[in-house]
């Protein structure tokens, strides 16, 4: 078995990998793979060494070089420790001895038992298929050199004893190698009877490893040797140690260039033996690549369908005219000063939601229920169904929607809107299961989470913008998944003023994962500029249609919160859908 150092396993198996220092740092870990967030570089190993850990705390793994290379199947019976430096360090080079057994010609059971399985004459003597004190012997060479003897007896196994078994001694390699051709994709077996099987089909470059899933050392024997294949198909048996010794293969020898042949019969000597040779070749040729999650053809991608796509209309026409509606699968931020009137316009855009019988599902964790329900309802009822009731103080009038309203205003949304009742810090990822229930359950399609700062994100003071960036990523997988649509407020860095995108608070990710950001300004009543609008719509981006830097301006009915655009005023009086009832 040849030498191995941590740079060389960096190579064959942790894919894109940097060098820094004394570690050696791949993209993902190689145990976790950077877990549902794909979090990069958060492995390192010694490059001297081979010590290494994860530093995610849900995964957390250590050990030695030596631990390392068994997690990737390498035979770790002749590794040392050296006790001067701690370094995991391969004993000097195995020494194999050639095999001293004699075989003769097979005689007639060991024929038969062949012809029986499906192998003609002709092949298993191309093979060198020999016998020896009555039991089949198949002989391994190495660049024309016998390295190994393996026996089987000429029956089938009944449980009983030893299955197979190898000349003691002996160097293990793939069965079949010398005959291999670089330029014909390699199929790998698990048996020498799978490799025979493939043989008789008509299959010019097939190996059988020496020991089935027990012991793939071959690997590492003939590492120089495979390197000459692009292509390797792997035909496990169908069982659990045969997919196991899919698995190890496949992480040995790199996924890129592995493929799988899936059969429902238990080998590839019994779908020779029951389907025939054109079968056994059909099942090479159309071996499957082995997926890497993500990663597909581009014709593979489902046709894009804009008509198809959800899009819940906003209550404002001209945001509907910049951004098409809020579709299915984005995600809008919006930011504004305090008491600019956001948490008041998206509660009337999910009252739009509902007046299009769409479903809606909002996080305030600003305001308790009892409040948020309030101003949807005066929302919904507009000015002229209020009631005004002076305060305790008798200064200010209070207005509530008339009684009946109330009654047909909630009996209009009791199934299509929803509230997660959990005023002040959540946990992020209670949120979203929530809203998965939300989604799933009552097929919301619009949800708001007021605001990404109530939201309760674990870490330290150094990483907080980072978690809460990462938690931005995952509201936005969220509305992938469910192709349903969330509003996210996020608080700006600045307290007054018209904003820009840059002013979102937190890491510019923020924003690079949503597809809209919108800014709410509330207009003094001193600013002649914007004369009789009192809030602007800032639509800072919008990916799809990538207009951006434009502006709604808007006029506020204090009495019912609405909001609409001097060319909406009907809005103003707009009835919902419970006025029909």
């Amino acid at each position: 078995m040849s030498q191995i150092s941590p740079l060389d396993l960096a190579r064959r198996h942790f894919g894109e990998f940097k060098e820094k220092g004394e570690e050696i740092i791949p993209k993902h870990c190689p145990f976790c793979h950077g877990g549902k967030n794909h979090d990069k570089y958060s492995f390192a190993m010694h490059i001297e060494t081979g010590t290494y850990n994860c530093k995610r705390g849900s995964c957390n793994v250590s050990g030695s070089f030596k631990q390392l290379l068994k997690e990737f199947g390498y035979d770790t019976r002749d590794w040392r420790q050296d006790s001067m430096n701690n370094l995991e360090v391969k004993a000097e080079q195995k020494t194999y001895t050639p095999p001293k057994t004699k075989p003769q010609t097979p005689g007639q059971k060991v024929e038969e038992y062949l012809q029986k399985r499906g192998i003609s004459k002709e092949t298993w003597q191309a093979w060198g298929v020999s016998e020896h004190e009555g039991n089949i012997c198949f002989p391994y060479y190495e660049n024309g050199k016998l390295v190994l003897l393996k026996f089987r007896k000429p029956e089938k196994y009944n449980g009983q004893g030893q299955k197979a078994w190898r000349e003691a001694g002996g160097k293990a390699v793939f069965w079949g190698m010398d005959n291999a051709k670089p330029e014909v994709p390699l199929v790998i077996t698990e048996g020498e009877f799978d490799c025979l099987a493939v043989a008789e089909a008509g299959w010019p470059n097939v190996v059988s490893v020496p020991s089935g899933a027990e012991d793939l050392t071959c690997v590492d024997n003939c590492w120089d040797w495979l390197q000459q294949f692009k292509k390797i198909v792997i035909w496990p048996d169908n069982d659990e140690p045969g997919q196991e010794m899919c698995r190890k293969l496949i992480h040995k020898l790199g996924a890129w260039r592995c493929h799988v042949v899936h059969s429902q019969k238990k080998d590839a000597n019994a779908l020779l033996y029951t389907e025939g040779a054109e079968a056994a070749l059909t099942a090479v040729e159309q071996a499957k690549e082995v997926p890497i999650a993500g990663l597909i053809r581009l014709s593979d991608v489902q046709a894009f369908d804009y008509d198809s796509i959800v899009k819940v209309p906003s209550s404002v026409s001209k945001i509907n005219e910049v951004v098409g509606g809020y579709m299915g699968g984005l995600l809008s931020v919006w930011t504004g000063e305090n008491s600019a009137g956001k948490s008041s316009f998206l509660g009337q855009e999910l009252l739009e939601t509902v007046h299009n019988k769409h479903s809606a599902c909002a996080y305030s964790g600003e305001l308790p229920g009892p409040v948020f329900r309030y101003w949807i309802d005066l929302q919904a009822a507009g000015p002229g169904n209020l009631t005004a009731n002076p305060d305790a103080f008798g200064n200010t009038e209070v207005f509530y929607p008339h009684r009946e309203a109330t009654k047909l205003i909630r009996e209009w949304y009791r199934d299509l809107f929803f509230l997660y009742d959990a005023f002040g810090q959540v946990e992020g990822q209670s949120l979203l299961n929530v809203f998965e229930y939300a989604a799933r359950r009552y097929d919301c399609r619009v949800f708001l989470i007021d605001n990404l700062m109530a939201t309760a994100i674990e870490s330290n003071e150094k990483d907080y913008y980072r978690k809460q960036a990462d938690f931005v990523k995952q509201v936005k997988e969220f509305a992938i998944k469910f192709e349903v649509h969330v509003h996210l407020v996020a608080h700006p860095r600045k307290t007054s003023g018209r904003l820009t995108k840059q002013d979102v608070s937190g890491a510019a990710e923020i924003t690079n994962w949503a597809d809209n950001v919108f800014g709410v300004y509330r207009v003094k009543e001193t600013d002649e500029e914007h004369g009789k609008f009192s809030t602007i719509i800032d639509i800072f981006k919008n990916r799809f249609s990538g207009r951006q830097d434009e502006a709604v301006g808007l006029v506020f009915e204090p009495r019912s919160r609405r909001f609409y655009q001097p060319s909406q005023e009907w809005r103003k009086t707009f009835q919902y859908g419970w006025e029909g009832k």
